[in-house]
C-alpha cells in the first residue's frame, strides 16, 4: 500500500517525522524531475536578486553622488529584474503542473482502490464522506505541492546566498539576519501546530455534513410524508453552522500568523536601515566618526534585507499548507492502508475436497467470517446445484449480506471452506470469477447518465436486438418507451424521475445483458409495495430460470418459487427443499 510504504520510507528518514509526511514524500517523489527543474528556475532566480539589487544600489548611489548614473548598470538591473521574473514564472508553472499530476494520479489511485473494496468501502466511511475525501482533501494537497514543498528549496538557497554576498560587506548587518531568521521560523512551526489541529476539525465537521446531506437527498420524500423535514433541515443547519465555525478559526490563525511574521520581518528590517542609516551619518556609538560601509554597500544591503526576509514570510503562510495536507493525508492514508484482501485462514488450501462440494455449482462448509472480532456469519455448511435458485432468509444481522459480499471476493478474511464448482475460492481469478456474476444490490447504484449508459456500463455493448429483448423480458420496454428520449434518457445517481419498481426491473435489464451465469440479489424488494415487489420477482421468476441464483430476503417476500430456502440465524443454516422443484439436497454433513 503507497501509505505503508511511505511510513516504511519515513520510518528510515531522520528528516521524516510522520507517516503522513513520508505519505506526502512518497507522492512528491513521482515528480521528481519536475522538482529538480523548479529547483533549477529557483537558482537562477537566486542569482538574478543578487545582481539586480548590486546593479540597482550602483544606480542610485551614482544619482545622489554625482547626479548622473551608468547606463550599463541601469540596462543590467533591468536584465536582472527581467530573468527574475522569468525563472520565477517559469518556477510557479513547472510547479503547478507537478502539483497537478500528483493529485490526478492521487485520485485516481483511490477510485481504484475504492472500487477493488467494494462494499468494504462502507467500513472506512459512507459514500458522501469518500466522496469528499476523494476530491476536496485531495485538492487540499494543492498548495502542499505548488507552493510548500518549492519554497522549502527556496528559503534554504535565497537566504544562503544572500548571506554569502552579505558577509564580505557588513559583519553586523550578517548577525542581525542570522540572529533574527529562526525568530521567524519558530513561530511559524507553533501556529502551524495549531493550524494543523484547525485543519482536521474542519476536514471531520465536511465530512459529517456531506454524509448529511447525502442522506437528506436521499430520504427526502420519506421526511416529507412523516412531516420531519423541519427537524432534518435543523441538523443540516447546525452542521453547516459548525462548518463555518471551524474555517473561520482555521483563516483567524492564517492572519495571526501572516500579520505576526510580517511584524518579525519589518522589525528585523528597521533595524538594518538604522544601522545602516546611523552608520552613514558616522554616529554608530562603537563607530562615531567613521562609516562601517560605503552609500552603495548601504543601498546593496538595503535591497537585499526584504528579500532576505521574503522567503520565510512566503515559507511561514505556505506552512498552512503543509499542516493542511498533512490532515488531509490522514484520511487519505487511511483509505489506501484498508487491505483489500486478508490471507484467508481456511483450510480450502489443502488437496482435499468433499464429493459434495465437486458436484456443486457452490459449496461453503462451515463458512463463517469475523471481523474486528465480531461474528459476521454464523458458520454455515450447503450446496447449490449449477441452475439451482436458493432463497437466503433471517434476521437481520445474521450475515445474509455478508455472505454476498465473501461470494464477491471483497471479503476474505473467512473460516472454513467455499468452493467454485469444486475450486477453493481462494486459488480462483478474481476478475474471471466477478465477470462470471450478476450483482443486485439492496440499492441500485447508477451513474449520471443516460438509462442506455447506465445498462451497458461495464460490459461489452451488444446489439440493438439484445438490448430490446432484455428490456421486454425484464419488463422495462414500455415504460421507457413512454420516455420522452427512450433509452437516450437522462438518469441520476438517485435514479430521479423512475419509481423504485422501475429501478428494479432496470438492475435485471442490466443483469440480463451481463450473460451472468451466477446472479446474487440482495433484498431486490426493499422498499417496495407489496404490489410491486409480486410484480418485481414474478419478473424474476421468469428470467432467472436457467441460472444459479441465491437471493436474500425477508420473509415479508417469499419467493415461493425458489428450489431450496435456506433459513440462516445465529447458530448456523437450516436448510429446505421445495418450490417448483424437489431435488436431491446435497448439504455436506455438520
Amino acid at each position: 500500500m503507497a501509505g505503508r510504504k511511505a511510513v516504511s520510507k519515513a520510518s528510515k528518514s531522520k528528516r521524516i517525522k510522520t507517516p503522513e509526511a513520508g505519505f506526502l514524500a512518497e507522492l512528491a517523489t513521482q515528480q521528481s524531475a519536475q522538482y529538480r527543474l523548479a529547483q533549477g528556475f529557483g537558482v537562477l532566480f537566486a542569482v538574478a536578486l543578487v545582481l539586480q539589487a548590486w546593479a540597482f544600489a550602483n544606480v542610485f548611489s551614482d544619482m545622489v553622488l554625482q547626479q548622473a548614473f551608468s547606463l550599463s548598470f541601469l540596462f543590467l538591473a533591468l536584465f536582472a529584474l527581467l530573468l527574475r521574473a522569468l525563472a520565477n514564472y517559469g518556477r510557479e508553472r513547472v510547479c503547478a503542473s507537478a502539483s497537478r499530476h500528483i493529485r490526478y494520479g492521487l485520485r485516481h489511485k483511490l477510485i481504484a482502490h475504492l472500487t477493488q473494496l467494494g462494499p468494504a468501502r462502507l467500513r472506512i466511511e459512507e459514500d458522501a464522506a469518500l466522496s469528499t475525501r476523494v476530491y476536496e482533501q485531495v485538492d487540499a494537497l494543492d498548495d502542499y505541492f505548488s507552493r510548500y514543498k518549492p519554497q522549502v528549496f527556496m528559503v534554504t538557497l535565497i537566504p544562503s546566498v544572500i548571506l554569502l554576498s552579505v558577509a564580505p560587506v557588513s559583519w553586523v548587518a550578517f548577525l542581525v539576519f542570522m540572529l533574527t531568521a529562526p525568530l521567524v521560523i519558530v513561530f511559524m512551526i507553533f501556529v502551524g501546530y495549531k493550524a494543523a489541529q484547525a485543519n482536521r476539525r474542519q476536514f471531520n465537521v465536511l465530512a459529517m455534513l456531506s454524509n448529511q446531506f447525502m442522506d437528506l437527498s436521499q430520504g427526502l420524500a420519506e421526511l416529507k410524508r412523516l412531516g420531519r423535514t423541519p427537524a432534518a433541515r435543523d441538523r443540516l443547519s447546525n452542521s453547516a453552522k459548525a462548518y463555518q465555525k471551524t474555517t473561520m478559526s482555521v483563516l483567524l490563525l492564517a492572519f495571526l500568523s501572516t500579520a505576526t511574521l510580517e511584524l518579525f520581518a519589518s522589525i528585523s528590517i528597521a533595524m538594518i536601515a538604522l544601522y545602516l542609516g546611523l552608520g552613514l551619518l558616522e554616529i554608530l556609538p562603537w563607530q562615531v566618526g567613521t562609516a562601517p560601509v560605503t552609500l552603495t554597500q548601504a543601498m546593496f544591503l538595503l535591497l537585499l534585507a526584504p528579500e532576505f526576509y521574503l522567503p520565510l514570510r512566503q515559507l511561514g503562510n505556505d506552512y498552512h499548507a503543509k499542516q493542511k495536507a498533512e490532515a488531509a493525508a490522514t484520511d487519505l492514508m487511511s483509505i489506501l492502508d484498508t487491505p483489500l484482501s486478508v490471507e484467508t485462514t481456511s483450510e480450502s488450501t489443502t488437496d482435499y475436497v468433499p464429493s459434495s462440494a465437486q458436484l456443486a455449482y457452490l459449496s461453503f462448509y462451515e463458512l463463517a467470517w469475523q471481523d474486528t472480532g465480531r461474528q459476521r456469519l454464523a458458520p454455515i455448511t450447503g450446496n447449490i446445484l449449477k441452475g439451482e435458485r436458493v432463497w437466503l432468509s433471517g434476521e437481520s444481522g445474521v450475515g445474509k449480506s455478508s455472505l454476498l459480499h465473501l461470494l464477491l471476493g471483497f471479503e476474505e478474511n473467512y473460516q472454513g471452506q467455499l468452493y467454485i464448482k469444486g475450486k477453493a475460492f481462494s486459488t480462483l481469478n478474481l476478475k474471471d470469477w466477478r465477470n462470471k456474476l450478476a450483482w443486485l444490490p439492496q440499492t441500485p447504484e447508477w451513474v449520471n447518465g443516460s438509462i442506455r449508459r447506465n445498462l451497458l456500463l461495464g460490459i461489452t455493448e451488444p446489439d440493438e436486438s439484445c438490448i430490446q429483448k432484455a428490456l421486454q423480458d425484464s419488463q422495462c420496454a414500455d415504460f421507457i418507451a413512454a420516455l420522452p428520449n427512450g433509452l437516450d434518457t437522462a438518469l441520476t445517481e438517485l435514479g430521479s424521475g423512475l419509481s423504485g419498481g422501475q429501478m428494479q426491473r432496470l438492475s435485471i435489464a442490466r443483469a440480463l445483458l451481463s450473460k451472468a451465469d451466477v446472479w446474487l440479489l440482495d433484498e431486490p424488494c426493499s422498499g417496495l409495495d407489496t404490489d410491486t415487489a409480486d410484480a418485481v420477482l414474478n419478473t424474476l421468476e421468469t428470467v432467472s430460470r436457467g441460472k444459479t441464483l441465491l437471493i436474500v430476503s425477508h420473509d415479508t417476500h417469499p419467493i415461493h418459487w425458489a428450489d431450496k430456502h435456506w433459513s440462516l440465524n445465529k447458530e448456523g443454516l437450516d436448510e429446505s427443499t421445495g418450490g417448483l422443484d424437489e431435488k436431491a439436497n446435497y448439504a455436506i454433513p455438520r
